[in-house]
Parts: C-alpha cells; structure tokens; sequence
C-alpha cells in the first residue's frame, strides 16, 4: 500500500513538473508571438528593444527592462515597464489597455519629460500605416504620474509637478488635469518663475494646448464648458511678482458665443509688475485686491459685454465697471489691450484711501502745499467753463461721501487706450470730455 502511495504521488510530480515546462515553454512562446505583434502595430518608423522581456499574469502582459522606445524624433526610454497585449478591431489603431513604466523619459525635438511612475489605461497608440500616411492621434483614457519634470523647447521652460492626474487626452476632447505642487520656470527674459499648490482643469483640449505649445501655433478652444481652479498661486521674477489665494474660472463655449465667470481671491501685486511701478510714490508696498470678471464674448461680431468688472481693493478702493467693446479678442480687457474699441461704459468708484494719497502725491509733484494747489484748482474751477473739472474736484475733496459714477459714451468707437489717456487731460482740455462723451456722477 505506502508503495502504490510513493508510485502515485511520484507520478504527480513527474507530471506536475512536465506540466510546468510545458506551461512555461508556452507561455515564452506566447510571449514572442505577442512581442512580434506588438512589434507590428507599432508601423515602419518605429521601433523598441529591450534587455530582458518577461510574461505577466496568464500571459496577458509582457514585462521590460530597459526598455527603448523610437519613433521618428520620439524617443522612450523607461528602467521597467510593463504593457497589456495591444487590442485591434479592424483597421483601428491598436488600443493597450494598461501600461506602467517605472523611470518613464521621453525626449523629442518639442522637449523633454521624466517621471518617476507613469501608469497609463485605455492608450490608443499614434499609429502610422506607411511613411505616405499621417499618425493617428494619440489618446489616453487615464494616466497618473509622481515625480514629473519637463522642458517645453519652444518656450525655454522647466515644468515640474509632485502629481499628476489626467482623463480623456485626445484630440478635441474634454480633458480633465489635476497636479499637485505644480511649478513652471522661463528663463528666456525676463525670467519667470510661477508655482501652485493645486491646479484643477476640466473640460479643456489639453492634446490642443499641448500642441499649441509644443510647434507654436494657435490654440483654439473647444466647444462646451471649461472649469479652472488654482490654489495659491506665486508669480516671481528678481523679486515677488503676484500672489493670489485663489482662482477660479467658469466658461461656457459655443460656435456664437463664449460667456466667462472668473474671480481671484486675495490677490497680492507688486510695484515690479508691468503698470504697477506707482504704487510706492502713493505709499503702497503692494496692491492687495480680490477681482470678479462676468463677460459675455461674441465670437462672430468679436464684441465682448463686461456685464461685471470689479476690483476690491483693500485700503484703496473699490472699481466696478461694465460696458461693450468691439476688436476685443479673447478677455483683452483686463491687459487694456490697445486694438479694442469702448463703444460704452460706464465705472462706479467707492474710495477707501486712494484720493487722498493721489492728491497728496500730486501736490508734491508740484513743490506745493496741498491746501494751496486745491484752492488754485478751485480758483480754476470759478473762472472758466469746465463742469467736468468741477465735479471731479469737488468728489475728490470729500470722496467720503459717496461713488463717483463715470460715463463715457463716444459717438464712434474709440480704442480704449485713447480714451483711458483723455480721461487724465480733461483738465486742461475740457473738449476732450465732449470727444469721448464724458460724464460724471456724484452724490
């Protein structure tokens, strides 16, 4: 009996381990048919080697080392990866549904990129048929990244981030991005160097932006909605530039028109920003302001309605403005851009400390004393036929009392340039206020 014992469970080994071969032995051989598919799905132009290439689980993988990736420009390099067999349903591109890479590096003649994971599902490889025929567009269902730095060649900027998230890469298609200690450095000048906490993005072409960015063209937005948030926000040049607690921007797209809700959250700048060189002859170290930007931009007439533009700031005063203007572009408002037309609008101003520093400031200016340069200029005012002058003077003598509104509706579109300079000359020039169609409001 313990004989036929001993026979049978040696005979289970024996087989056991003829099994095991036989499994092994196929599953290489499934390994270099899978291997030589892959191989074939990736085109003439393409091509990768490897130092070691092992089956995952049931075959259903294949796992490198050392793995080199080429194709045109593009090279791919990573210390481990590991790829899902490719899937292919007639003449389509080949879908991988899951890829891993461990030391991922991609270098083209765009730039560069590093991680330290990249795991990757449902990627839908740029395929080319023949050196005649274009790529098919690379799509990524879902990626995650630790460890990510970059360089853009285009714009001579390092970008890096801890984490990165992002959804639906692809062409014209509603991404989703999130990263996590993001930072962005240009050193072509002047030098930049900008960082976040948080970046959350939804329902941008990222695969549109990224090219734009990569070859220089022209980014064109997509159509539906667009959600940004921005959580501490630093923008540094030689010294501190911009700090904002937090952004946030909705926007809702269509072939007519785009419609924009976006505000920024305890917004720092300071005197080395570009228009912002006054703040210290007024006092200020910093402007410290929260902003509310609700526009409406018709894409086929290229006139943007400001419905609200509002500028809180703290131990200055309060800016409401709204209005219409033609040649607006894109939300060039806010950079006062020089080609856009006011065809109206109007500014309401609640002062919490800024006029009286002007006044001060502007006394100064003139080796006077501020009492005496107020009764010249309400002398002035007595003697010649300026009403705009009048009023202007008599709010700025007691801005305490109220907002000044301010109304300008020229007869013909004027650039905003020209009339945000007429407004400082009306004093002189009391013409002017006819020419720009002028008006003021006090309580």
């Amino acid at each position: 009996m313990k004989k036929n014992v001993l026979v049978m469970i040696s005979g289970i080994a024996i087989l056991g381990g003829i099994g095991w071969l036989g499994a092994r032995h196929a599953e290489h051989l499934m390994l270099d048919k899978s291997i030589e598919r892959f191989r074939q799905t990736l085109g003439p132009d393409a091509s990768f080697t490897y130092k070691k290439a092992t089956p995952g689980v049931l075959g259903r993988s294949v796992k490198f080392t050392s793995l080199v990736f080429r194709q045109g420009p593009e090279t791919i390099t990573a210390d481990e990866a590991e790829v899902s067999k490719p899937v292919t349903k007639g003449s389509e591109s080949p879908l991988i549904e899951h890829l891993t890479f461990r030391n991922f590096q991609m270098a083209d003649t765009a730039g560069s990129l590093h991680l330290a994971k990249l795991a990757m599902e449902g990627v839908t490889l740029p395929v080319k048929e023949d050196v005649h025929t274009p790529a098919h567009t690379l799509s990524i269902q879902h990626a995650e990244a630790t460890k990510l730095h970059g360089f853009i060649d285009s714009l001579q900027s390092d970008i890096a981030a801890d984490t990165v998230t992002v959804d639906d890469f692809g062409e014209s298609m509603a991404s989703h991005l999130e990263a996590t200690k993001l930072q962005f450095s240009a050193d072509v000048p002047p030098a930049r160097h900008v960082s976040a906490d948080h970046v959350g993005i939804d329902g941008l072409d990222l695969a549109g932006l990224y090219n734009s960015l990569t070859t220089g063209t022209a980014y064109t937005g997509r159509n539906g909605t667009r959600d940004i948030q921005i959580d501490h926000l630093a923008i540094d040049g030689d010294s501190p530039l911009l700090r904002a607690v937090k952004i946030l921007s909705h926007s809702s797209r269509s072939e007519a028109a785009e419609q924009e809700v976006s505000s920024v959250q305890d917004a720092e700048l300071w005197p080395s920003l570009p228009n912002m060189s006054w703040l210290p002859a007024l006092g200020y170290d910093r402007l410290r302001a929260s902003v509310v930007l609700n526009d409406t931009h018709d894409l086929k007439t290229d006139k943007l309605h400001i419905e609200e533009l509002s500028v809180d700031a703290a131990q200055m005063g309060r800016l409401h403005l709204d209005g219409d203007f033609a040649q607006a572009g894109s939300h060039t408002v806010v950079a006062a851009n020089a080609d856009m037309q006011v065809l109206h609008m109007h500014m309401n101003y609640m002062d919490h400390g800024l006029v009286p520093k002007i006044l001060d400031q502007a006394a100064k200016a003139r080796n006077m004393n501020l009492q005496d340069m107020l009764s010249g200029w309400q002398e002035q005012t007595k003697q010649g036929n300026n009403p705009i002058l009048t009023q202007a003077l008599a709010y700025a003598l007691h801005p305490e009392k109220g907002p000044l509104d301010i109304y300008i509706q020229p007869q013909r579109p004027l650039p905003l340039m020209t009339v945000l300079a007429s407004l400082g000359a009306v004093g002189v020039a009391p013409q002017i206020a006819q020419q720009v169609g002028l008006s003021l409001h006090t309580p």
